[in-house]
């Protein structure tokens, strides 16, 4: 192929221009290069920002403090806002980045430094406001941030619109159900009976309420399905808060969501005393109490324009606030004194009780599950605790009790709790427990009883001499039989024998064999007796076998990406392997009990504080929205830990 000029014109300007855009390339990166290497000898500093100027009493602004220019700085000192406004903290994230520019085989970083804490600011006044510098103190200096205005407008008196907020019940227990309804009055059309919601469609009012995310303590359905049936068919209707749908367009994106609340009428009287048939719509959630506390709702605000009269054929607005007075709700502790059979439920709960095994031996472990139902008026299973066993005389008595205090575990709708007991003498049995719960509805204890659980516990049991193999029978054949060799047979009685010249010289090895043989027999059957009995001894004996397989599940569940699981298996490994070994019940241990096993039997140090670790993450993992926990390390941890303390768990026991 060959190019003629024309083409090979066009060639050199095309490599003559990519000659000036490479030029033009570096200056703007040395440029940038030269501007970050500046950036790192920039000095701490700290910037503010709010969400609106102005805002009306009752409603709430977004107030931001970004500290730059440092690593892990501590939070500011927001206590001068505290005076004139409400605050509340709203998180804090950091925005550190970083990255590396290689120009010419040059290399660069940039290093951005920042992080942002977030408040939400109530103002408790009208009026034009100053939001006061809030400091931070950084490798001993103190920065302070500027001020900033803000204009706060007070809602004026009218009955164009009104807003209320209404509870059913101001006192209540935990897991008695209340409701809180936001109710809105407006007045009616001047010449028309159609709602006053109709005209505005093209800028609907703002409704602005606190409890559209859950409260902290309250339990409720899900806002989805609380708010979607309401949903507006017509383009006529509240915002509520910052709640968006999608748009449906073209182009995407979203819009205000619009709500159709549930509309009455209701008559009240105006500022002048004449009675108004109000147009009415009200909002209302229940809410399921789970925890004691003062709960607040509010204050509600409604803004927007609304139609307050007519020129001609045309609507006049009038833009204006109406605030609600918050209302607040108490949720009782349970009376006092309280039976010492309460274990803190309050409302319905179903109690159910096993045992395993029900066939032991005195002194061998058995587990005793208790499980807590919780019912469809019930409280919180967090309020559930382990009902204290050592003050049931029947137990006392028969059991000695391991574990008095074990730590629950929550199951869905279902609480668990498992006691280690050994029976002290033969016969006993479980007895019924008899426990206790509030009723809020009657404000009174009620009582709970589980069944008796039926145990057969034997006394530990010892090998007698008729239960050797190869024992001598009390009776035996007198007679006397003569072979022709002179063995004789059948004999019990030394006085029954002749003398008939045996030469017992030359029988001797053979009868000390045969008695050696006997002896060993004998002995073999009497291990293998024991060991058969040892349950203790198969125990520990299979404790490294049935950790290993423990953790090769976990591997399993890793690899099936089920994180929570393969952790549970993590747990369940190293726990069961130092209770095997140590012929301890597994059921209720905590990290803080496997230590003080560790402990004892003289695990080094390090590795009691390594076992406590891991077991505390996954532990708060499980219970406590603890931090992600990485299961490959965990696994890793737990198989270099068991190797280690096996030889010393193998040796020491705690029976």
């Amino acid at each position: 192929m060959t190019l003629d000029n024309n083409s090979c014109r066009g060639h050199r300007h095309c490599c003559h221009g990519h000659s000036i855009l490479r030029g033009l390339l570096f200056v703007l990166l040395s440029t940038m290069v030269t501007s970050f290497s500046s950036a790192d000898e920039q000095q701490p500093e700290i910037r503010v920002g709010i969400s609106a100027e102005e805002i009306f009493v009752g409603e709430t602004i977004d107030y931001q403090v970004e500290i730059g220019n440092t690593e892990n700085p501590s939070g500011p000192d927001v206590s001068a806002l505290q005076e004139q406004f409400k605050v509340t903290a709203n998180g804090d994230q950091s925005r550190n980045q970083s990255s590396t520019l290689i120009v010419n085989g040059r290399v660069s970083e940039e290093t951005v430094l920042s992080h942002v804490y977030l408040y939400r600011l109530t103002p408790l006044v009208a009026g034009d406001l100053t939001i006061p510098s809030v400091k931070v103190v950084i490798d001993g200096k103190e920065l302070a941030s500027r001020p900033l205005s803000l204009r706060v407008l007070d809602a004026e008196i009218q009955d164009l619109v009104i807003a209320e907020i209404q509870t059913d019940r101001q006192t209540i227990y935990p897991t008695q159900p209340f409701t809180v309804s936001v109710k809105i009055l407006i007045r009616p059309l001047p010449t028309s009976d159609e709602s006053p919601l109709l005209p505005l469609r093209r800028q609907p009012p703002q409704l602005q309420i606190s409890w559209v995310d859950l409260p902290s303590g309250l339990a409720s359905g899900g806002t989805s399905e609380w708010l979607q049936p309401l949903m507006s068919q017509n383009d006529a209707g509240f915002r509520i808060n910052e709640i968006s749908a999608s748009s449906g367009t073209f182009f995407g994106g979203s819009r205000p969501a619009l709500f159709d609340l549930p509309q009455t009428r209701e008559t009240r009287n105006s500022l002048d005393g004449q009675p108004i048939n109000y147009f009415a719509y009200e909002l209302t959630r229940q809410f399921v109490p789970e925890k004691t506390g003062r709960y607040e709702f509010g204050p509600a605000l409604v803004k927007g324009t609304f139609v307050d009269g007519q020129n001609g054929k045309e609507y006049r607005g009038r833009k204006l606030v109406s605030i609600a007075p918050a209302v607040s709700v108490e949720v009782r502790e349970v009376p006092s004194p309280r039976p010492a059979t309460f274990t803190g439920g309050i409302g319905e709960y179903l109690v159910a009780v096993s045992a395993n095994p029900v066939r032991l031996r005195v002194g061998d472990p058995l587990t005793l599950n208790l499980e807590f139902a919780r019912g469809s008026q019930a409280g919180s299973l967090e309020l559930i605790s382990a009902p204290d066993l050592s003050g049931i005389p029947e137990i006392v008595e028969n059991f000695e009790i391991i574990d008095k205090a074990p730590t629950g575990r929550v199951d869905g709708d279902i609480k668990k709790f498992a006691y280690g007991l050994r029976p002290k003498r033969a016969g006993v049995s479980l007895p019924a427990l008899h426990l206790s719960n509030f009723d809020p509805t009657t404000e009174a204890f009620t009582e709970i009883s589980t069944e008796p659980i039926a145990l057969e516990v034997a006394e530990a049991s010892s090998l007698s001499t008729d239960e050797l193999v190869g024992a001598i029978s009390p009776s035996g054949n007198k007679e006397i039989r003569k072979s022709e060799s002179g063995i004789f047979q059948n004999i019990t009685d030394l006085t029954e024998l002749r003398n008939d010249h045996v030469g017992l010289k030359d029988w001797l090895p053979v009868v000390g064999g045969l008695w050696c043989l006997s002896l060993c027999s004998v002995a073999g059957v009497i291990v293998h007796r024991r060991r058969s009995n040892d349950a203790v001894g198969q125990r520990r004996s299979q404790a490294r076998k049935m950790a290993q397989s423990r953790l090769a599940t976990a591997s399993q569940f890793e690899e099936d990406g089920k994180p929570r699981e393969a952790l549970r298996q993590i747990r369940a490994a190293l726990v069961g392997f130092v209770a095997d070994t140590q012929n301890q019940v597994v059921e209720g241990l905590t990290a803080a009990d496997v230590r003080r096993i560790l402990q004892n039997v003289g695990v080094s140090e390090a590795d009691q504080h390594a076992a406590n670790q891991l077991l505390e993450t996954i532990e708060g993992n499980e219970y406590g929205g603890g931090d992600s926990v990485n299961v490959t390390s965990s696994l890793e941890i737990a198989n270099t830990l068991i190797d280690s303390i096996s030889s010393v768990l193998q040796r020491r026991s705690l029976r």
